[in-house]
């Protein structure tokens, strides 16, 4: 009888600390990271996990997922990283550790779908509202690259034509709406420039959402012959006046927009949002340190990591091939491993990110000399708060490129970070917190400076 008991003890407490793992879960690791994991189980029964890191633009399927009743784990291969966790039924949570490099804790509870999706009024507010314009799906042709791309084209009501821009993106995997960090700004700008009653062009990226063309094998200069290819189409609408297209740039598309309007004179006017002023090398250079002073890394850590990122991007600039510049920036990298300024294994990773042909290029770019060849009005904003872009940093440099331009403007926006949100302290870890998706001031100023340039 006493064994019986026992047993039937032992199935009660199993029972009373077992959890249904499927579901949506949420948490802090170290309490300062916000991830959400979602567990599913398919009709074969096997469990796949994704891990969602708002803060770094992060989702991704996870590796290796167990799930028992009361423990489940999974690892992050690419990142050197792990999740393992049992289940407490006091907390009614998986208490667990992180562990990447080094440990965390990790503590997940059970959320919907509803509360962890991001609040995003803006884009909440467009989707609720009637649409004052027209939107339209529309196909783009690269021919010369042999790259199709696929946009929305929104035309406002009443009579036209009407003036128009390109909405150019800034740098990696964009599609037409800008979505990054939850956020979709480029669907927020071009809401309200053409509820202002300016037409809108924006597209995919190539090889990204609906449009074709392989993104990875992409330069800057590929990037701005997809939006000559945006330009043409708008050139053929009867709904645009082709004497008033222009062309807005973010980030990487503030190096495209100015360059294309330095060599096609029909271009009636560039926005430049967040565009570089210095040349890559030099700016990336400071945004690492400045992203990382952000994150409170120790300033002798951020020393360290500056004079490597000065000799990795020269190697990147100054050899003759692209081969010769990712040999010696490896040899770089693997002394920085040796000698403890970079983690073990983290080498290869990082070569594989900066030895492309588009980093290289980027890295070469400098700016001044394609600005000074502008002669069309020219808008120029960064936030005051940019962290990748900073003002302090470019905006000296566009001024005086831009001193011969009588039609130039440029101003550096309060408060403002990279992607013209009302920020804190402008960290990318503050990107996907914040709801606001892009400034009304800022929205304002580009509408306003628009309809003054072509009126």
């Amino acid at each position: 009888m006493k064994k019986l008991l026992a047993s039937m003890a032992a199935v009660i407490s199993m029972t009373a600390h077992a959890e249904d793992a499927q579901g949506i879960w949420t948490g802090s690791i170290a309490n300062s990271l916000h991830v959400t994991v979602k567990f599913e189980k398919t009709p074969e029964g096997k469990w796949e996990a994704t891990m969602s890191v708002p803060a770094q633009n992060l989702i991704t399927k996870v590796d290796d997922v167990s799930v028992a009743p009361d423990r489940i784990g999974f690892a992050l291969n690419k990142l050197r990283a792990s999740y393992a966790a049992t289940w407490n039924e006091r907390q009614q949570a998986w208490t667990g550790t992180w562990t990447q490099g080094r440990t965390a804790p990790l503590n997940l509870k059970r959320t919907t779908e509803e509360a962890a999706k991001p609040k995003r009024p803006q884009e909440d507010a467009i989707a609720a509202r009637p649409a004052s314009y027209a939107s339209t799906e529309v196909a783009l042709d690269n021919a010369a690259a042999g790259v199709k791309l696929a946009g929305t084209f929104t035309v406002p009501q009443g009579k036209g034509p009407f003036p128009a821009v390109v909405l150019v993106h800034g740098s990696g995997s964009i599609d037409r709406d800008g979505s990054v960090f939850g956020h979709k700004p480029l669907l927020v700008l071009a809401d309200h420039l053409s509820r202002q009653g300016i037409a809108v062009l924006r597209y995919d990226k190539r090889g990204v959402g609906k449009s074709s063309g392989k993104l990875k094998e992409a330069t800057t200069r590929d990037l701005a012959a997809d939006a000559e290819a945006a330009l043409r189409f708008l050139r053929g609408r009867a709904e645009v006046d082709s004497q008033r297209i222009g062309v807005i740039g973010h980030s990487e598309g503030g190096l495209v927009a100015p360059l294309l309007a330095s060599r096609d004179p029909g271009i009636a006017f560039v926005v430049m949002l967040a565009g570089p002023g210095v040349r890559g090398d030099r700016l990336l250079v400071e945004q690492h340190a400045l992203l990382a002073r952000a994150r409170g890394v120790p300033e002798a850590a951020i020393e360290k990591d500056r004079t490597m990122n000065r000799a990795l991007f020269a190697a990147m600039v100054e050899e003759p091939t692209l081969e010769a510049a990712r040999n010696k920036a490896g040899l770089i990298l693997a002394e920085a491993e040796r000698k403890g300024n970079l983690p073990a294994g983290l080498g290869a990773s990082a070569l594989e990110r900066f030895g492309t042909p588009w980093f290289r290029e980027l890295l070469a770019y400098e700016p001044a000399p394609v600005l000074q060849a502008v002669r069309q009005p020219i808008l120029v904003l960064n936030g005051e708060r940019d962290l990748q872009v900073p003002a302090g940093l470019d905006l000296p440099p566009i001024r005086a490129a831009l001193a011969g331009n009588p039609r130039a403007v440029v101003k550096e926006m309060p408060g403002l970070n990279h992607l013209f949100q009302t920020a804190k302290t402008g960290g990318i870890e503050e990107y996907g917190q914040i709801e606001e998706s892009f400034a009304p001031a800022a929205l304002d100023t580009i509408a306003g400076w628009i309809k003054s340039t072509v009126e």
